[in-house]
Formats: C-alpha cells, sequence, structure tokens
C-alpha cells in the first residue's frame, strides 16, 4: 500500500472516531439535562418532611387547637406508614432474591405476592383513615383545600408520598 492510501484510511478513522466520541458526549449530556428535568419537576410536587406541619398549618389556616390535633394524626400515621413501607421494601428485595435463585420455589413467590397486595391495602387503608382524621378536625372550607392537597400529592402511581424512612430532612418520595 502506498502512503497516500494509508493517509486517507488513518484519516477516515479519526473522522469515525471524532464522530464516536461527540455523539457519545451529546448522548451524555441530552440524558443529564433530561434527568435534572425530571428531578426539578418531581421536587416541586414534593412537600418536604421537615415543614409538613407548617405546609398543612398554612394551607389549611389551621388554629392551635387543630395544629395539634395534626400532630397527633400525623404522627400515627406517618409511623404506622413507614413500617408498611419497611415491610414492602422488603418484600420486594426477598421477591427479587427468590426470583434470582437457580430454582425459584413459586409457592413462595406467590405467598410474598399477596403479602405485597396486603401491605397494599393496609396503607391505602392508613391514608384513608389519616385523611378522614383531618377531615373530622376541618371546617368545610378546609375540608375543600385538603381534598386538593390530597389530590396534588398523588403520584403517578397513585400512592401517597411519604418521608423516607431514617432521613429525617428528606423530602418525600416518590415510589
Amino acid at each position: 500500500m502506498n502512503s497516500s492510501n494509508i493517509y486517507r484510511i488513518l484519516i477516515w478513522i479519526i473522522v469515525i472516531l471524532v464522530a464516536t466520541n461527540l455523539s457519545t458526549i451529546g448522548s451524555f449530556y441530552y440524558h443529564r439535562i433530561s434527568e435534572a428535568k425530571e428531578t426539578k419537576q418531581e421536587d416541586q410536587k414534593e412537600i418536604p418532611g421537615e415543614q409538613r406541619t407548617r405546609f398543612f398549618r398554612d394551607q389549611l389556616n389551621l388554629n392551635d387547637e387543630q395544629l395539634d390535633q395534626f400532630r397527633e394524626i400525623n404522627r400515627t400515621f406517618n409511623r404506622t406508614a413507614r413500617g408498611i413501607e419497611m415491610n414492602l421494601a422488603q418484600l420486594r428485595e426477598d421477591l427479587i432474591k427468590e426470583l434470582g435463585t437457580q430454582n425459584p420455589d413459586s409457592a413462595r413467590l406467590s405467598q410474598m405476592a399477596i403479602e405485597v397486595g396486603n401491605n397494599h391495602r393496609e396503607l391505602k387503608q392508613v391514608t384513608t383513615t389519616f385523611y378522614l382524621n383531618m377531615k373530622k378536625i376541618c371546617t368545610t372550607k378546609q375540608q375543600a383545600k385538603l381534598h386538593e392537597i390530597f389530590q396534588a400529592m398523588l403520584n403517578k402511581d397513585n400512592r401517597i408520598n411519604l418521608p423516607q424512612p431514617g432521613n429525617q430532612g428528606s423530602r418525600w418520595r416518590n415510589k
């Protein structure tokens, strides 16, 4: 091969490598920007855990007596809901582990699926109880606002965003 052919081949290899690198960098940048936008949109829908009491107080214009009742209702809800969420997380982990075994036990998988369903049902019931208890302490006007707040807090899966267990200053999460 003469030197001009080698030179042309090398030029084409360099052009291909540059194009590949540019497309990789462009793809990385695009995904980074789109993930940042998604995170920003999710953050706008979430209520910070530390500010939840203040949020409900301000949004519903709760008086001191209502605020004390809210704190108790909220404490009970959070304790119960966190426990259920932790059970669900453990069940999901166990489910994945079982699926990853050489011979997954279908009876065990079925039982775990039933437990996941029961936990979801229990979480819905706890959320309903929280809402109804809140509704009892609210005036008619506050009840309408409470309904609006709950509609806004529902995420895509129609689950209330809960504070993450063990993370005091965290935001409410979408699961």
